[in-house]
């Protein structure tokens, strides 16, 4: 029998590995949240299955048909789900993820675990494109493991098997052996962290056809229907993480990072209007990566921010105060008429930009001397005036009468705004559950503001807009985020859903769109306590993932010459103060948490992992080659003298019974010798010894053979 069909038929249970595998390599898409429920449910139960009953297997996991039946299923499974509309990605990950249950129940015998290990792999490259967790590393680290083990296992089980002592697997488990294996694939790890470092990154996006709506966490579109922000305010997930790298922060209360804003409204819901010969949106001039400018830089404090943004259904780009430049890996930007700023194609990616704005603090003496007035705007034929702003659509008169009430006889629009802001403040009520308002004859804002005065902040801050409009002041709503929690440990702003907000933004000739805030302040922001274990450790996790993203996964050529600048500059640093050139300073009084715990991660990771690798170097993993091999190839090649060659499909224990019916006695029984001691030296079973002896008895019987058979000369 050829070697190929003898490891065909040997059935044997797999190695326990092979479950690691398969659950590391499960793991990693399990870890993106697009796998259903039920999916993830079956493949657990195969998995259980399968490996409680792998030295005994039941009859159907070797019965063809029923398997074949499993194979049927799991591709209509895959079909359906493609049909339904789910990308590419997530039906292949499906697939995978249920072919590689149903490869772990078949118990049939196989010559190789490649088809289980190419699943498995499979899965692992499915993961990489739907997730930038940083749990993703550690598992890919657990996988290359568990996969090279598997192999081995495998691989020694087969040879012992053909071998005739399946035992001999098990003893050939050495220290020796099990260090080396640690040791390539440590190595392995070590050369990959390298070209890392050192090649540019590409981002891939070959696999994906459409990312589903459930990664576009944030929830924030081009249209704002009222009562949209309460289930979203019920939401912890974080959407931004703001680190300052210019200017002082604002305090949470006065913290506001704009999204889009709306001017359009029809009672129920807000929208963008569109212009007439106008495009929705245009194009920004400039390259990201070097920075876009909005608009000249002015007087005033400065801000600048650097933010990792999470997936956002309508690519909306959020900044503190009024963007003058913003730098980060992209082409171009989008800006819609109302000053919208939006990054096309990468609606379904975490995106990191730095964002320079102006501070929007408002000085009220010079706002009393402004006048509202409509914004002129570009147009065909000329600039004209943005009376959009000043649109309404069918109210109860009630509404303008409520308005007049409110203003009485301030002197100027910014005190008439200012009054209606505070009058919404004391006699409203903050909540983010509000009853059902308004019917088919009563738009919702009109049941707010002659009703109870009951409501979330789309409702307060609509209600302004359209008080503010009844008196001729131009305004419109805008939505962003307002708050957020400071992470201590990461030394970044936390932003979460539940820190979505609406706000107004009301024109002045003179200074502007300004800001007011009609929702009531103590309501709207978070209560601040004093942080529990629980949330430091959250924190903790948030400033991790934050530096993984920015170290790893968006470490593109950019931040790694950023990087080697920065070890010349620290470099040169050392070396200026080593020599004299100036006094030591001792920063670590000013070091932050973040460069105390996040910062210290990556280099302790390497360092841990060279000293492992030292420490198996100085074990001894790299001994000479055994002597008994060397004899057994020596063996070989004095046979091949006479011609007999052993190929690739004849196992060593059936090359030395053909040929004990060649040679002589003693002869055959030298090269058996030798065989045995091969085999039991290959298998662990043996220490190296001396095959002198017998190299000698077969080949003096090899010349004897050629000597007989040469030709008598007399």
């Amino acid at each position: 029998m050829s070697r190929r069909a003898f490891r065909g038929s040997v059935a044997m249970p797999r190695p326990a590995a092979a479950w690691l595998m398969s659950l590391v390599a499960s793991a990693t898409l399990w870890i993106t949240e697009q796998l259903p429920l039920w999916v993830i449910a079956l493949q657990c139960l195969g998995y259980v299955v399968s490996f409680a009953t792998r030295e005994s297997p039941p009859a159907f996991r070797r019965n063809p048909i029923v398997l074949n039946i499993g194979m049927l299923g799991i591709t209509t499974v895959t079909i359906r789900s493609a049909l339904d509309g789910n990308p590419a990605t997530i039906s292949l990950a499906c697939f995978t993820a249920l072919a590689q249950a149903l490869q772990l129940l078949d118990a049939r015998p196989r010559r190789s675990e490649f088809l289980l290990v190419a699943l498995a792999l499979f899965q692992v490259i499915l993961a990489s494109n739907l997730t930038d967790s940083v749990l993703f590393p550690p598992l890919v680290i657990l996988f290359l493991v568990s996969v090279t083990w598997t192999l081995l296992v495998h691989t020694l089980r087969m040879e012992a098997a053909e071998a005739g002592d399946p035992s001999a697997a098990s003893r050939a488990m050495t220290r020796d052996l099990r260090r080396m294996t640690m040791l390539a694939t440590s190595g392995c790890l070590v050369l990959a962290l390298g070209l890392f470092l050192l090649l540019p990154r590409v981002k891939s996006h070959v696999l994906r056809s459409g990312i589903p709506g459930s990664l576009a966490v944030s929830g924030f579109s081009d249209q704002v229907r009222l009562g949209d922000a309460g289930p979203i305010r019920q939401d912890s997930s974080i959407v931004l993480r703001v680190e300052s790298v210019e200017g002082t922060p604002a305090a949470p209360a006065d913290a506001y990072w704009r999204g889009l804003a709306f001017d359009a409204f029809d009672g129920r819901s807000w929208s963008i209007s569109a212009r007439e010969r106008s495009a929705a949106r245009r194009q920004m001039n400039g390259i990201g990566r070097f920075g876009i400018r909005l608009q000249p830089t002015a007087q005033g404090d400065r801000i600048g921010q650097r933010i990792l943004r999470e997936p956002v259904e309508a690519s909306v780009l959020f900044a503190s105060g009024d963007i003058e430049r913003i730098e980060g890996p992209f082409q171009h930007l989008e800006r819609d008429a109302n000053g919208g700023i939006y990054l096309p194609g990468q609606a379904d990616d975490r995106v990191r930009y730095t964002v320079w704005s102006r501070a929007t603090e408002r000085n009220a003496m010079a706002l009393k001397r402004d006048l509202a007035r409509v914004p002129f705007e570009p147009a065909p034929g000329g600039p004209r005036p943005a009376n959009r702003y000043l649109e309404l659509p069918e109210l109860d008169p009630g509404v303008a009468e409520l308005a007049v009430e409110i203003v009485g006889d301030a002197s100027s629009d910014f005190e008439r705004a200012i009054r209606l802001q505070e009058s919404l403040r004391l006699r409203g009520r903050y909540t983010d559950s509000p009853a059902a308002l308004g019917d088919a004859a009563t738009s919702p804002i009109e049941a707010f503001l002659l009703g109870a005065l009951e409501g979330h902040c789309e409702y307060f801050a609509s209600a302004m807009v359209i008080l503010a409009r009844t008196q001729g002041l131009p305004a419109r709503l805008v939505n962003g985020f307002a708050g957020g929690s400071p992470n201590s440990l990461g030394d970044f702003v936390e932003v979460t859903r539940a820190d979505a907000h609406a706000w107004v933004e009301i024109h002045f000739e003179k200074a502007g769109w300004v800001r007011f805030d009609p929702t009531p302040p103590d309501r709207r922001l978070r209560a601040t306590a004093a942080p529990s274990l629980w949330t430091r450790m959250g924190q903790l996790g948030s400033a991790v993932e934050l530096w993984w993203f920015q170290r790893v996964v968006d470490f593109d050529s950019a931040d790694q010459i950023a990087t080697m600048r920065g070890l010349w500059q620290g470099w040169r640093g050392a070396t200026d103060s080593s020599a004299g050139e100036g006094p030591e300073t001792d920063r670590s009084a000013d070091r932050s948490p973040k460069e105390w715990i996040i910062e210290p991660i990556a280099p302790a990771a390497l360092l841990a992992l060279l000293g492992a690798l030292l420490y198996f170097a100085r074990r001894g993993v790299g001994r000479a080659s055994p002597a008994i091999p060397i004899a057994y190839h020596r063996a070989l090649r004095l046979l091949s003298r006479r011609g007999w060659t052993r190929d690739a499909t004849t196992s060593a224990r059936d090359f030395s019974s053909l040929l004990a019916r060649e040679l002589p006695p003693d002869a055959a029984a030298a090269f058996t010798r030798i065989t045995d001691r091969y085999l039991a030296e290959r298998f662990g079973q043996i220490e190296p010894g001396d095959l002198g002896a017998e190299l000698a008895t077969l080949e003096h019987a090899i010349d004897r053979m050629r000597l007989r058979n040469q030709p008598h000369v007399g």
